[in-house]
């Protein structure tokens, strides 16, 4: 059987599914190496999953010991190298981040020992690169043999500049707990999507926009809250209710915004919440999910509970699942920076669409149900990995 090494910085709790899923394969058989510690306040998965059996959830993982320098900016993996020298496997995956630093001399380590080295990694999506860029396609990329990207748009700049074959650089999207949501989808009708509204803003016939994640200030929350007031004063009603569900460091100002536009009785903020029953149903019953900023994978989120997704229009800066947005069909995009374009965006899909119906609902689960999800990642990594081609 293949052997494939995946190494990370740590194991966020979201990475699980995929992580599973890969552990199931009966292809390959995939390790993980990673450390504990983050530089950032983020949930990780809990280390005891490494001592249960693969057959009940289990993974193959091997601790690493992180050290972060200049701020938390670099990284160095203590036991890696080791690691690469002497493990039994025939490829390796690392993220594809040149501030790890000891990545830089795993994979070298790697390519003379004969295996083939990828990394699983955003890339670069800019249409106009920087020396950081330059430095990432020319330098660092160099070493791996081929890549696995989240979206089309790295791919397309690899291309551009001719960083390797078309054929070493594989799609392979992003993707949450895909098998969760499946078990927490209903068929919905108006009268339950009515009764959403009502539970929260006792009001039936105005419909409600979502926004689920960590509340800070790349998000832009406030222009939702702002775009709520435009459409108010120009059309002298409210045309939407917010719903926000997570917590961070913008929350106070923002339900300071809320009270000094008039806005309490419609503007919800839940808090952070991990069930996944309670925010399925939010994004289920909402007609509407809106990042003003970069989505990410809230746009992955909401589609895979049939909720259309509007985000902003600037590619250079944005997240790839915005990717996952087909304008007109599953959601939309608004004009980056513009207060009166996000608003009118927002106006004009409840008007043409004041309530969901089930093809809408399909028309957000396809993207999902085909690309974003760990059952095709799981393909796309035995395709690649599990082929004889040279690289």
């Amino acid at each position: 059987m293949h052997k494939t090494t995946i190494v990370y910085h740590y194991l966020a709790s979201y990475r699980q599914p995929v992580f599973t899923k890969l552990m199931q394969s009966k292809k390959i058989e995939f390790s993980l190496y990673s450390g504990t510690e983050s530089e950032i306040e983020i949930k990780k998965i809990d280390t005891d999953v490494s001592l249960k059996k693969i057959d009940e959830g289990g993974l193959r993982w091997v601790y690493l010991k992180n050290r972060w320098f200049l701020k938390n900016k670099l990284l160095w993996q203590s036991g890696l190298i080791t690691l690469m020298r002497k493990s039994d496997y025939d490829s390796v995956i690392f993220l594809g981040s040149p501030y790890h630093i000891s990545t830089w001399f795993a994979a070298v380590v790697a390519r003379l020992r004969r295996k083939r080295v990828f990394y699983w990694m955003h890339g670069v999506y800019k249409d106009k690169i920087t020396f950081i860029d330059y430095l990432k396609l020319f330098v660092f990329y160099k070493i791996a043999n081929g890549f696995f990207l989240y979206g089309r748009r790295a791919y397309n700049v690899l291309n551009k500049y001719k960083v390797k074959p078309k054929d070493n650089i594989h799609i392979i999207y992003n993707s949450l707990d895909y098998e969760k949501s499946l078990q927490f989808r209903k068929v919905i009708s108006e009268i339950d999507i009515c009764n959403y509204r009502v539970k929260y803003f006792n009001d039936k016939d105005t419909p409600v926009v979502v926004f689920i994640g960590r509340l800070n200030s790349i998000k832009r929350l406030d222009m939702i809250i702002e775009a709520q007031n435009y459409l108010k004063i120009k059309h002298n009603k409210n045309c939407f209710n917010t719903l926000i569900i997570g917590d961070g460091e913008e929350r106070q100002r923002l339900e300071k915004l809320v009270g000094q536009n008039d806005l309490r009785k419609n503007v919800s903020f839940l808090g952070a919440i991990y069930d996944e029953e309670i925010n399925s149903q939010a994004l289920m019953y909402a007609d509407l999910c809106v990042t003003p900023g970069e989505i990410g994978l809230t746009a992955i989120h909401s589609l895979a509970y049939g909720t259309p997704v509007i985000s902003h229009d600037n590619l250079n800066i944005q997240m790839p699942e915005i990717e996952a947005i087909n304008k007109g069909v599953n959601g939309d995009l608004y004009k980056y920076n513009s207060l009166e374009d996000l608003a009118n965006v927002i106006g004009n899909w409840l008007l043409e669409k004041p309530i969901k119906n089930q093809s809408l609902i399909d028309d957000c689960y396809k993207i999902i149900d085909d690309y974003y999800n760990p059952d095709y990642q799981l393909k796309i990594f035995e395709s690649v990995l599990c082929s004889d081609k040279q690289m």
